[in-house]
């Protein structure tokens, strides 16, 4: 697989800016635990970093700031990178709201150059990775600025999601639409047909594993978490079909060592 995408798309950064405001007010992300998305138990209940007391963890497109702020108040040393100028608008008053410090820095994926190289003990991502077009480049970053040891840990949207997306109604559907094996990216717009137009880029499990193992990391454990039992009352529940989503893996976790 190449994945270096050079398909024009939708400007991102414009698009997060646009969307913050609705985003945060719908999903109201609590900041007692990280969280590993939407159908995904969060990290209080996983315990894939283990103690972060004293460790130094960076966030990569941190968006609101919910996931380092919860690191921040577990007594870790944060530092969250984003995008959005809005979103990071959001996440600098909700930490001061809520008491921590965190570094928060302007930037895509793909270009980490705001830290030194081998200075992290984790990089952690939730729910980022599948807008990323150049993919091979972030997770050459992601090892640079970790220290020999140190972990990657990440989560996205389960490529088996991408069947169940119907491209012509916009919204997902009960049987899959798509091939698996279709890597085209697809573009959709957040909260319906009228909200800022969005790109995901569609890699399959397997393409995941070869992109971490060609830039030098050793793949420690692959997740694919049931849903809470409690989905329906979930505040993300609303933009998305329960019924799906209790029969087909929606979320994939990759913790990976460099």
């Amino acid at each position: 697989m190449n994945d270096s995408i050079t398909l024009p798309g939708p400007d991102m950064r414009a698009a997060w800016d646009e969307t913050s405001a609705d985003y945060q007010d719908r999903h109201r992300i609590p900041t007692h635990s990280a969280h590993y998305g939407p159908f995904a138990p969060g990290e209080n209940e996983l315990r894939l970093l283990g103690d972060v007391n004293g460790r130094r963890i960076l966030e990569v497109g941190c968006g609101g700031g919910q996931c380092a702020i919860a690191f921040a108040k577990q007594g870790a040393t944060v530092a969250g990178q984003d995008l959005s100028e809005v979103q990071l608008a959001f996440a600098r008053t909700l930490a001061e709201n809520e008491g921590v410090s965190v570094e928060f820095v302007q930037g895509g994926t793909e270009n980490l150059s705001a830290f030194e190289g081998e200075s992290w003990d984790v990089v952690f991502s939730a729910y980022v990775f599948q807008y990323v077009a150049d993919m091979a480049r972030t997770l050459a970053e992601c090892h640079r600025v970790l220290i020999p040891g140190g972990r990657l840990v990440f989560s996205l949207d389960h490529p088996f999601r991408d069947c169940f997306w119907d491209e012509e109604d916009d919204e997902h559907v009960l049987f899959p639409a798509r091939s698996y094996f279709d890597h085209r990216p697809t573009d959709w717009r957040f909260g319906g047909h009228t909200g800022a137009l969005m790109r995901s880029y569609h890699r399959t499990t397997a393409d995941w594993i070869d992109l971490l193992h060609r830039a030098g990391f050793r793949l420690i454990r692959l997740l694919e978490p049931a849903p809470p039992i409690n989905l329906a009352a979930d505040p993300w529940a609303t933009d998305y079909d329960i019924e799906i989503a209790m029969k087909v893996p929606q979320t994939i976790i990759f913790v990976a060592e460099r």
